[in-house]
Order: C-alpha cells, then sequence, then structure tokens
C-alpha cells in the first residue's frame, strides 16, 4: 500500500498531506514517527484515571498533529474531546468519545504499520 492508498484506506486527506509536507517520503516519515508516539497509551491512561486534565492536553496534541499529518479521523474525534473539555478539571464524561478515539487511534497505526 502507498501513502495515497493509506489515506483512502482511513479517509484522510492525501492532498492536504502532500500539499503541507510537499512529498510522500516525507509524510511517510511523519507517519512513521507518529506511530512509534505514545499517543494510543496516553489516551487510554486519561481514559481510565478519568483525568480531564489529562484527557484535554493528550487530545489537544493529538488534534495538531493529526491536523497537521490530514489524519482527518484523528483529527475530529480529538478536536471535539478537546473542546468538550477545555477549561474544565473534572465533570466531563467523554468516556464513550474517548473509546472511539483510541479505537480510530489504534485502527489508524494499524494502517500506518502497512506502509
Amino acid at each position: 500500500m502507498g501513502v495515497k492508498e493509506f489515506y483512502a484506506a482511513i479517509g484522510g486527506d492525501y492532498d492536504r498531506a502532500l500539499q503541507m509536507l510537499m512529498n510522500d517520503a516525507f509524510v511517510l516519515k511523519l507517519l512513521k514517527k507518529f506511530s512509534d508516539g505514545n499517543y494510543y497509551d496516553e489516551l487510554k491512561k486519561a481514559r481510565d484515571e478519568n483525568d480531564v486534565p489529562h484527557i484535554f492536553a493528550i487530545t489537544h496534541t493529538l488534534k495538531g498533529v493529526a491536523g497537521n499529518l490530514s489524519l482527518s479521523p484523528i483529527y475530529e474525534k480529538a478536536s471535539a474531546i478537546c473542546e468538550a473539555t477545555r477549561n474544565k478539571k473534572d465533570g466531563a464524561d467523554v468516556s464513550k468519545e474517548m473509546d472511539d478515539l483510541i479505537e480510530t487511534t489504534s485502527a489508524v497505526i494499524k494502517k500506518i504499520e502497512e506502509l
């Protein structure tokens, strides 16, 4: 599978990624760095502890990284959770949304590993 096919498979925006990052080799390099990161583990930890400030911090970071890589499914989910938890110390029940984001992130990482 090539980079263009990867973006089609996950519902990402290949053209935007290519416009921002210039070529497939650089896109691939950054995708591999993303998959090597600890986003998945941090999402699970924040969800399991229901640590709202940590949930905000990790989804805010993930929103930025996913946006820059044009990983639309992750970006959209992380953005929604980020806004739901912004300026909250507790009481934000986003467990269902976090489960969905964790599942989506895992699926995207598995697809990256196929590249």
